[in-house]
């Protein structure tokens, strides 16, 4: 069985979740959530770094792994204590928002999305690089509500977790108001996420848990979690593509870089991780944009990741 906690995430400073670059692009996107691969790598890396606090490349690959197999994560949307900003297709265009209140692209980009104008840093000089002046988009920390308030950005979601994980023979505990824990050690106190850290981007803190506010209705059967797309409802994260669904929405390619792939079996050892910084680079091949309205049921399973398949 699985333990459900829905994740309240406070931003504390610009987040930039990045696609791999486009060929005449000016500036590089950001994706106005956060996939569940993210949430991952970030804890996978605290988990890491608190076991093994002398030697974590050794194993960060075997932690990884394990948090693989026992926990699970949906992907994270931007919150500001009522609205959960999911996107959805429509035939007017693409819509943010729920129940409490819906905006349209414009709006949503005009709200919470900004630009900035950054070099590369040169890691062993610490000077920006050459010819290295790129824009590009992020999330904002803080923006200002439909009354013209400012307030701070926040992002929820789901975490699972399934009962008696360990980590290494370190146990996990789950606990509904605080947080996830190995040992004293709170895995999701706080997280720093996505691209351009060195500009001190990606800093989020938990805020709270409040179960049952994300609006996804999980199933665990066994081993898994299926999860029920309605009929004209917008997906939630990632679809795996088959030639037989019919839906209102977009196709894309998921891929990406890393140090490794967790998914390929084999690859690259622990000890070479850090050497060679988004070398391996991974392509899953063509999903259903989230956001994207499925023209019948369907009942499906969630995976690690936060995507779902009916594999």
């Amino acid at each position: 069985m699985w333990k459900r906690l829905d994740v309240i995430f406070v931003l504390k400073s610009p987040l930039h979740i990045g696609y791999l670059p486009f060929k005449g692009f000016v500036i590089s996107p950001t994706r106005y959530y956060i996939p569940g691969k993210n949430l991952w790598g970030v804890i996978t890396k605290r988990a890491t770094e608190n076991l093994y606090p002398t030697r974590p490349s050794d194993k960060y690959r075997e932690i990884g792994e394990q948090i693989k197999e026992n926990f699970k994560f949906s992907y994270f949307y931007l919150y500001d204590g009522d609205t959960i900003f999911v996107p959805s297709y429509t035939e007017e265009g693409l819509i943010f928002g729920d129940k409490e209140q819906i905006i349209n692209k414009f709006e949503f980009e005009h709200r919470f999305i900004g630009s900035r104008v950054l070099t590369a840093i040169d890691c062993y000089l610490g000077t920006a690089k050459d010819e290295s002046l790129h824009e590009i988009e992020f999330i904002k920390d803080k923006f200002k509500d439909k009354e013209g308030q400012v307030k701070d950005t926040r992002l929820i979601g789901c975490i699972w977790v399934k009962n008696g994980t360990n980590l290494n023979g370190n146990e996990i505990e789950c606990n509904e108001k605080k947080g996830i824990f190995v040992g004293s050690f709170n895995l999701i106190e706080e997280l720093i996420i996505g691209g351009e850290q060195n500009y001190g981007f990606g800093l989020m803190k938990l805020e709270r848990i409040i179960n049952g506010r994300f609006p996804i209705k999980d199933s665990p059967e066994g081993g898994e979690i299926k999860i029920v797309i309605k009929e004209n409802e917008p997906i939630l994260s990632h679809f795996k593509y088959t030639k037989d669904i019919s839906f209102c929405g977009d196709i894309e390619i998921i891929a990406g870089r890393g140090y490794f792939d967790i998914e390929e079996a084999g690859g690259k050892s622990a000890t070479e991780y850090k050497k060679g910084a988004g070398k391996i680079i991974s392509n899953k091949g063509y999903f259903l944009s989230p956001g994207t309205l499925l023209k019948s049921e369907r009942k499906v399973s969630l995976d690690w990741n936060g995507i779902l398949s009916e594999e």
